[in-house]
C-alpha cells in the first residue's frame, strides 16, 4: 500500500525537502497551493502537511475528509510561530502533531516514516492507540520547551544565570532530537555521553525498570569502576534510586550524608570511594503512569554541588523527553510482537512461523545441521465446543500451550500453526531427541486434567515428528511431518507417528 504525501503551502524551500524524502522513500507525493482540495486529493494513507503560514485561512470544514483514522494531520511552522499557534484555540485537538521547520532533514524523515508505521500498523487499532495518541508524546518537547521558554522570561533578577539557562536550552533541542527515535542504544548513549555535559556531571548511568518484579537493571554507564548490574528495590527501599521511584520526582542530592541523616536512615554507599563529591541527581524516567527507567547524574566536576535553580530544570525537562520515547520503543515493540504472535497463545503465528521454518531449513542446509518437528493437534476440540462452549475449547488450548512451554529449551521454536495445530521447530535435534520431546509432550497433556466449571477435561495429542533431509524443500518437509500426523489421528488420535512410519500405540 502506497504512502500519500501531501502538502499544503507555498514554501518552496519546504516543498523541495519534502519532494526530495519522499523520493527517496517512494512516497508520493502532492502539492496543493491553496485549501482547494480537488477530487484527487487522497482520502486514505495519507499524511497531510499544512505550512504555518496558510493554517489561519482554512476552515476545518474543508477538512472534514481527513478524519479517518489513516490520515496524519501534521501543520509545520517556524519556531517563532510556535508560541502563537498552541495559543490558538481552534487549532488545538485539530492536528495530531505540530512539527517544526529544521534543516536537518534525517529528523524530517525519521518522521515521516514514523507516521507511515502507525498508520499501515493494524495492531494500533487492536490496542485503540490512535495517531493522536502516539503523535501527541512527540509534542512533549515543543510544549516544554514553551513552558520553560516562559518561566525564563520571569527569572529577570540574573543575567547570568538566563544565560546559563538559555545556552542549556539550545543544548537541549540538540539532544532531543537524537532521543526522538525507537533506538535504545541510542538513546542509552545520548544519556551517558552526552547529557552529563548540560550539568558538568562526571559520571552517568542509566538503568531499565521492570515494575511489575521491582527490579532496576543497568543498560549503560561510563564509571571506571564497578557498580551495581542489578538492584531489587525490595532490597534497598532506602536508597535514593528506590525514593526517587516511590515519589516519582526527579531528586537532587547535594550532600549525601547529609540527605541520609536527615532521612534518619543509614543508606550504605558500596562504591563511595569512586567519587569526588557527595552529590548527585536520581531521575526517574517517567511516561504517564508509567517510569521505564531511571538516569542517575553525580559527580560535578568542579568538586561543588548541583544546583536546583541551573540543574534542576534542564534535566526535567530532558527526562520527560526521554521517558517519553523510552515508552515510545516499548509500545512499538509491543506492536512487533503483537504481529508476530497468536493472540490468546503468545506463541509464533502461522506466518512468523513459516519465516522461522525458512531460516532454519537454510541454515541447516548450509551447515549440514540436523533438524526436527513436531506437529501436535488437540483431539476432539470440536467435541469440547459443542458439548461445553468455546471457553471450555479455549481453555483446553491454553492448556496444550502450557504443555508445550514447559518442553521447549531455549533455542526450540513453537507456534500455533492453525485453531487446534501447533508446531515446534527444533534445531540441531535428532529424531530420537524429539521423540522424546513429543512422548513427553503427550504425556504431559493427558495425565493433567483440567477443570472447568463442574466439569473436568481430560485431554490428549495427536502428534507427528519429522526430521529433515537434505535436498528437501521447506514445503516437503511440513508435508511430511503433517502427513505423520495425520496418520496419528487415523490411528486413533492420541498417538504418535514418526515420518509416516508407525511408532509405538502407546505413546507412553
Amino acid at each position: 500500500m502506497s504512502t500519500n504525501i501531501v502538502y499544503i503551502g507555498k514554501d518552496p524551500k519546504t516543498e523541495k525537502r519534502l519532494s526530495d524524502i519522499c523520493e527517496s522513500l517512494d512516497y508520493t507525493f502532492r502539492i496543493f497551493p491553496t485549501v482547494d482540495i480537488t477530487p484527487s486529493f487522497p482520502k486514505e494513507n495519507c499524511i497531510v502537511l499544512v505550512d504555518g503560514d496558510i493554517s489561519s485561512i482554512i476552515e476545518t470544514t474543508h477538512l472534514e475528509s481527513w478524519k479517518d483514522n489513516s490520515v496524519f494531520r501534521v501543520l509545520l511552522c517556524n519556531r517563532a510561530e510556535i508560541i502563537n499557534i498552541l495559543e490558538n484555540k481552534d487549532l488545538q485537538g485539530f492536528y495530531d502533531d505540530i512539527l517544526l521547520k529544521v534543516d536537518d532533514l534525517s529528523l524530517l524523515k525519521k518522521k515521516l516514516r514514523l507516521y507511515q508505521t502507525a498508520s499501515q500498523h493494524k495492531c494500533w487499532a487492536e490496542k485503540k492507540l490512535t495517531c493522536h495518541e502516539l503523535c501527541k508524546k512527540n509534542q512533549t518537547l515543543t510544549n516544554h520547551v514553551v513552558h520553560l521558554q516562559g518561566q525564563l522570561t520571569q527569572v529577570g533578577t540574573n543575567l547570568k544565570l538566563q544565560e546559563q539557562v538559555i545556552d542549556k536550552i539550545h543544548y537541549i533541542s540538540q539532544l532531543s532530537r537524537q532521543i526522538n527515535c525507537l533506538d535504545l542504544e541510542k538513546i542509552a548513549a545520548v544519556c551517558i555521553n552526552q547529557i552529563p555535559s548540560l550539568i558538568s556531571a562526571r559520571f552517568a548511568s542509566l538503568y531499565t525498570l521492570d515494575m511489575e518484579k521491582g527490579i532496576l537493571h543497568l543498560l549503560k554507564h561510563n564509571h571506571p569502576y564497578s557498580i551495581a548490574h542489578t538492584i531489587e528495590l525490595k532490597d534497598n527501599p532506602h536508597s535514593p534510586m528506590a525514593k526517587a521511584i516511590e515519589q516519582r520526582k526527579l531528586l537532587l542530592i547535594q550532600d549525601f550524608n547529609e540527605w541520609s541523616h536527615s532521612k534518619g536512615q543509614n543508606v550504605t554507599r558500596k562504591f563511595f570511594r569512586n567519587y569526588r563529591s557527595n552529590s548527585c541527581v536520581i531521575a526517574p524516567l517517567l511516561s504517564g503512569d508509567k517510569i521505564p527507567g531511571v538516569l542517575n547524574l553525580a559527580d560535578k566536576i568542579d568538586d561543588n554541588y548541583f544546583d536546583a535553580k541551573i540543574d534542576l530544570l534542564p534535566v526535567q525537562l530532558l527526562c520527560d523527553i526521554i521517558g517519553s520515547a523510552m515508552s515510545n520503543i516499548e509500545l512499538y515493540e509491543e506492536v512487533q510482537e503483537r504481529a508476530r504472535t497468536d493472540s490468546m497463545t503468545r506463541l509464533l503465528n502461522h506466518r512468523s512461523f513459516y519465516a522461522a521454518m525458512k531460516k532454519e531449513v537454510n541454515r541447516a542446509r548450509r551447515y549440514g545441521n540436523i533438524l526436527s518437528l513436531i506437529m501436535i493437534d488437540l483431539d476432539k476440540l470440536k467435541e469440547i465446543n459443542d458439548n461445553l462452549g468455546h471457553q471450555a475449547g479455549d481453555a483446553a488450548l491454553m492448556h496444550v500451550t502450557k504443555k508445550i512451554y514447559s518442553c521447549l529449551r531455549e533455542t526450540d521454536i513453537a507456534a500455533r500453526y492453525g485453531g487446534d495445530e501447533f508446531a515446534i521447530i527444533l534445531p540441531n535435534t535428532s529424531l530420537a531427541d524429539a521423540m522424546i520431546v513429543a512422548k513427553r509432550l503427550s504425556y504431559e497433556v493427558s495425565h493433567d486434567y483440567i477443570e472447568f466449571g463442574d466439569a473436568t477435561l481430560n485431554t490428549t495429542v495427536s502428534v507427528g515428528v519429522g526430521q529433515y533431509q537434505q535436498g528437501r524443500t521447506v514445503e516437503e518437509f511440513m508435508n511430511e511431518t503433517d502427513g505423520a500426523l495425520f496418520e496419528a489421528k487415523s490411528a486413533g488420535k492420541n498417538r504418535i507417528r514418526v515420518g509416516g512410519e508407525e511408532a509405538a500405540n502407546d505413546p507412553n
